[in-house]
């Protein structure tokens, strides 16, 4: 593979003697990378390392092995259905779960088993398309409506992160509909379907959030006017050494509210200076309030 080939004479110089040569490795290095994690993983025959680009340094307090495995707050969302007292019920758990967590889990929340596994089948579908054809929505610019990607910016000198992604701007209008994967047949459909149904559940829980901050139920969604859907996918392939990098660095997710759903273990959140591996409980969504909301119980 070229990501562990020796280095090879300058293919480019320049006439400046201050300026750095460029190699032929570098050269195919930057273009493996750029291709995506899953690419390497398909095409290194049984790899044992995990190449250096990707070892993060990682404090000991925050390696993913020291990770404690516990269970954030899980609501039952069919409360706010219910009698006066299970929605009060309801509307004080999601907002303790705010203002102490900034995470809870979800069940019942009204969007059909079928459609969320639709969405993870073209979902996996996309990542598992020939490289080519991944690469026509490729681009290191974050202001583009539709981008494939790995690692955060491969453009940048520091450590890469174990992950693929596909990234584009959903509704509730979707305007850049025209511009999402048409590979597979099934994706802009399906992907345009779930949108309106995580549109709606993000409507209900900002209204069960205004509620617990004794405002009109429709204080957040006003405020937010017609509002910006981000759909994020990522794609973690299996990694020789998982303990030495992450699929992401510790970060807050920016905006109002990000609606999760996993297909597996992997998440971890950080409580009171703790990190803990969040479960993966299967027909449920993950909540986190963006850098955008915050809660306080008084």
């Amino acid at each position: 593979m070229a990501l562990t080939a020796s280095p090879s004479p300058p293919c480019a110089t320049s006439n400046n003697d201050n300026s750095p040569s460029v190699t032929s490795s570098n050269i195919i290095m930057d273009v493996e990378y750029k291709k995506g994690v899953k690419y390497l993983v398909d095409n290194s025959k049984d790899m044992k390392m995990l190449p250096p680009e990707f070892v993060l340094p990682l404090p000991e307090s925050e390696r993913p092995s020291l990770v404690i495995h516990g269970c954030i707050p899980l609501i039952d969302l069919s409360g706010l259905n219910g009698t006066v007292e299970q929605r009060l019920s309801t509307i004080h758990a999601i907002s303790s779960a705010c203002a102490e967590w900034g995470f809870f889990r979800v069940t019942n929340h009204g969007i059909k088993i079928s459609i969320m596994d639709e969405m993870l089948k073209v979902i996996e579908e996309f990542f598992g398309l020939p490289l080519e054809e991944k690469m026509r929505y490729a681009s290191e610019n974050v202001m583009d409506p539709v981008r494939y990607g790995t690692s955060l910016n491969t453009s940048r000198k520091h450590a890469l992160h174990w992950r693929d992604f596909l990234r584009h701007y959903g509704g509730p209008v979707p305007h850049s509909y025209h511009l999402w994967p048409d590979n597979p047949s099934s994706y802009r459909h399906v992907a345009k379907e779930y949108l309106k149904e995580v549109w709606q559940l993000a409507i209900k829980i900002f209204g069960a959030i205004s509620e617990g901050l004794g405002l009109d139920p429709k204080y957040i969604e006003r405020s937010l006017g017609e509002g910006t859907q981000i759909i994020a996918a990522n794609c973690y392939p299996p990694c020789p050494e998982p303990n030495k990098t992450l699929g992401l660095a510790a970060h807050s997710d920016h905006g109002g509210l990000t609606i999760l759903m996993d297909n597996g273990i992997g998440l971890q959140i950080k409580h009171n200076q703790t990190w803990f591996a969040v479960p993966h409980i299967p027909g449920t969504f993950v909540v986190n309030l963006g850098d955008y909301l915050e809660v306080s119980v008084i």
